[in-house]
């Protein structure tokens, strides 16, 4: 099975590539424009084959109002670099005193517990506020890995002077993302273990690449077939 599977990937990719290749040509031009490559992920401690060109990642800091209600608005707060994120609804937070806002802080954490058999695959985030969640309500950390390396399979937490922690893979929207909830606060990461390395999805990133692009190349079959078909109206005329 495994020998049938590495032949057939790169069979696959093959496909694709020149699928995509011929829709690309056929179709209007600036139809495949927002496709672009991955931004390098910024490593605060990067691997050997990145420490020439990487950037050194970014922190991150929003403030989030508290409604009439006495409940902090829903919202989301980022790093500038984009590569993790902290969102949560309305009420996740404890209603601060006199109505004042929360402020949310993630920064990149230099120092971490030994995570054993877990193989870590992005920069260690800690996320701080102002006030504390409120018992029993979960907010979602998503992290962004990199496209280069073998995909996380779940996201893992400690908190100061404990332990890693699994708390799962909830998905992601974008490409080379992961996202898991969490009803605490405190420092997170991406990970797996070096013996089932995951996409997250349960295939392989070859796979996702191939069926991304073949999702492309089907929606651009429509307007390709449009065009033929204006092109022979033309020469009918």
């Amino acid at each position: 099975m495994a020998s049938w599977t590495s032949r057939r990937v790169p069979a696959v990719l093959a496909l694709a590539v020149v699928a995509y290749a011929l829709a690309a040509w056929a179709v209007t031009p600036g139809f495949y424009d927002g496709i672009a490559p991955v931004a390098p992920y910024r490593w605060l401690k990067p691997p050997a084959q990145f420490k020439a060109s990487n950037q050194p990642p970014l922190p991150g800091h929003a403030s989030f109002k508290t409604g009439p209600t006495g409940a902090v608005n829903p919202g989301s707060a980022s790093t500038e670099d984009g590569q993790a994120s902290f969102s949560f609804q309305q009420g996740t937070f404890a209603p601060p005193a006199g109505g004042a806002p929360v402020t949310v802080d993630i920064a990149v954490q230099p120092n971490a517990p030994d995570p054993g058999k877990v193989h870590i695959a992005t920069n260690v985030y800690c996320v701080t506020s102002s006030a504390p969640l409120t018992a029993g309500k979960q907010a979602v950390v998503t992290l962004q890995f990199s496209a280069q390396l073998a995909a996380p399979s779940d996201v893992y937490r400690f908190q100061q002077g404990g332990q890693w922690q699994k708390i799962g893979n909830a998905g992601a929207a974008a490409p080379y993302f992961i996202a898991a909830t969490t009803d605490q606060l405190g420092c997170f990461a991406a990970g797996y273990v070096p013996s089932a390395k995951s996409t997250g999805l349960g295939v392989s990133l070859p796979v996702v690449a191939a069926l991304a692009v073949g999702v492309v190349v089907l929606a651009g079959i429509p307007l390709m077939v449009m065009r033929r078909r204006g092109a022979d109206e033309e020469e009918e005329a």
